[in-house]
């Protein structure tokens, strides 16, 4: 498995793990790792980010045979959700799972999201904030104002 890296609009570096034409994982992280990032995914990735369209993100590329029925379930309503939609926990909690009392066990699903910011996680927020996210609440704030969110205070 090799490591590819981009820079984003969020002060941050996407680091794609990539083996046999699949990716493995995207993560946020600091500093670059790696090699450049090139070829397709770097055009799809690009064109994201310039016009805020993920649908030029080829979800195909994606390895998900290792995701249980539940994240799987999931990461399928994630990537069919629209940028700048907000999803409460417990909102996706009983659509996907029946009972919004899984509230936390549907944020500990999320939390395993391999794929970040195109298997947008950072769109489900608690009732009372933003609620987490593994790299940082300010990075969930940048790129959730990135896709047009607007909050108080700015």
């Amino acid at each position: 498995m090799s490591s590819y890296y981009i820079d984003t609009p969020f002060d941050r570096w996407l680091i794609f793990d990539i083996s046999r034409d699949e990716i493995k994982a995207i993560s946020f992280e600091k500093e670059p790792q790696g090699y450049h990032l090139d070829g397709y995914i770097k055009t799809s990735v690009l064109k994201v980010f310039e016009s805020k369209d993920f649908s030029h993100f080829d979800y195909c590329l994606l390895d998900v045979s290792d995701l249980s029925e539940k994240q799987l379930k999931l990461h399928n309503f994630l990537i069919s959700t629209k940028i700048g939609g907000l999803f409460y926990y417990s909102d996706v909690a009983l659509n996907l799972f029946g009972d919004k009392r899984f509230a936390r066990a549907t944020a500990r699903l999320l939390s395993l999201n391999r794929f970040a910011f195109f298997v947008p996680c950072h769109r489900v927020i608690a009732k009372n904030g933003l609620g987490g996210y593994s790299k940082g609440v300010d990075l969930k704030k940048r790129i959730l104002h990135w896709e047009g969110v607007k909050f108080n205070g700015g």
